[in-house]
């Protein structure tokens, strides 16, 4: 495979210079430093607390056959505000400074959720934060058959429906996530920029564990020990990863895939334009990086900008650090990217519109690096 890279180095480029001294002025103040405080232990009792407890809510045989399909629903939204809030950080080892205890609370508040812990570090970290949008070395637009999402892959014939189809068709996103795609990406080699994948037995082992403990839990516990009837969990599990899938989606996938992001395209030499740090202004739409709210619920994925320049840096401070990235990016004239989540949410679906009739390698994708 050819080499990807960038055709400005990172310390060649005197906005990341002065952003990255800007922002490590700023986690000098603080008593933690790049890592989590006090919040993030707000965070992991109030809402790993809530996901349990409205569990037990649910194999306690009280509820009703409704509300017990509405606890499995809550369950799909609090399993995620987990993972946003706690599990996310947990990836990026910026929870507290001790890896075995980051790597620890990942695996235990990812596991849980039905969704591989060990697969998707890999794809995250190693795929997507490094060359996001572009294609064949982001995991998370390479693939994709039903769905297109970057100009640069081929357009289909029902690409042009897409638009229509997406919202029935992204209900099922997570379900196909914990049964198809880790399956899949357990048994690939080869996967986006990743090349000659060999997992190590122990994550293998982890894999086919964390599975049944996922199953035993939500649906051989409330059946089998509890009691309830077999379509009440059915239909709640169901529910569980359909306002899973909705809530992730619409809360993460306009972060990369809307009208306003740009997916830049590698010359005939492997380099792609401008840094890494450019790189990644070009390809992120913020909204309400700089409200506390936001950042509180969502886990900085709605700041992600600061997200992709400072991975290693707890989510707690995005906040500030978007103020930072607002006023270095202004100086140097380069566009911070923003809109409300309504607007950002609106353009996703313009995005599958334009991209439902744009040929590939048409459109204008070259980040601007004025």
């Amino acid at each position: 495979m050819q080499q990807i890279r960038f055709q400005i180095r990172n310390h060649d480029d005197q906005f990341y210079k002065k952003l990255r001294s800007r922002v490590d002025a700023y986690l000098a103040t603080k008593a933690t430093g790049k890592y989590g405080n006090w919040l993030i232990l707000v965070k992991f009792v109030l809402f790993l607390g809530l996901y349990w407890m409205t569990y037990g809510l649910i194999v306690s045989g009280h509820l009703s056959p409704g509300l017990t399909i509405l606890g499995y629903a809550a369950l799909g939204v609090l399993g995620l505000l987990v993972a946003f809030n706690i599990s996310h950080d947990g990836t990026h080892d910026t929870l507290t400074p001790y890896k075995p205890l980051n790597k620890l609370i990942y695996y235990v508040t990812f596991n849980p959720l039905g969704t591989d812990a060990y697969l998707w570090k890999l794809r995250h970290n190693l795929s997507h934060h490094i060359f996001p949008n572009v294609d064949d070395c982001d995991a998370d637009i390479d693939g994709n058959f039903l769905v297109r999402l970057s100009p640069n892959r081929p357009l289909l014939k029902h690409h042009r429906f897409q638009r229509f189809y997406a919202p029935f068709l992204y209900l099922l996103y997570t379900l196909h996530w914990v049964f198809i795609k880790d399956v899949h990406y357990l048994f690939r080699r080869n996967l986006a920029n990743l090349r000659n994948i060999k997992h190590p037995a122990g994550e293998v082992a982890g894999f086919i564990l964390a599975k049944i403990f996922y199953l035993f839990y939500l649906i051989y516990v409330p059946i089998f020990v509890v009691g309830l009837e077999v379509t009440t969990v059915l239909l709640g599990f169901v529910a569980l990863h359909f306002s899973m899938s909705y809530f992730f989606l619409f809360t993460n996938i306009m972060n990369h895939h809307s009208q306003e992001a740009d997916f830049p395209r590698r010359d005939a030499d492997g380099f792609l334009p401008g840094s890494w740090a450019r790189h990644q202004m070009a390809t992120c739409l913020d909204f309400h990086p700089t409200n506390f709210w936001w950042n509180f619920f969502f886990g900085g994925f709605n700041s992600h900008c600061a997200h992709h320049l400072f991975p290693e840096v707890c989510h707690i401070h995005y906040v500030e650090i978007s103020k930072i990235i607002d006023q270095t990016a202004a100086e140097f004239g380069i566009e911070h990217k923003q809109n409300s989540w309504w607007r950002s949410l609106l353009s996703h679906f313009r995005h599958l519109k334009d991209l439902g009739s744009i040929p590939p390698n048409t459109a204008t994708v070259t980040p601007k690096l004025t």
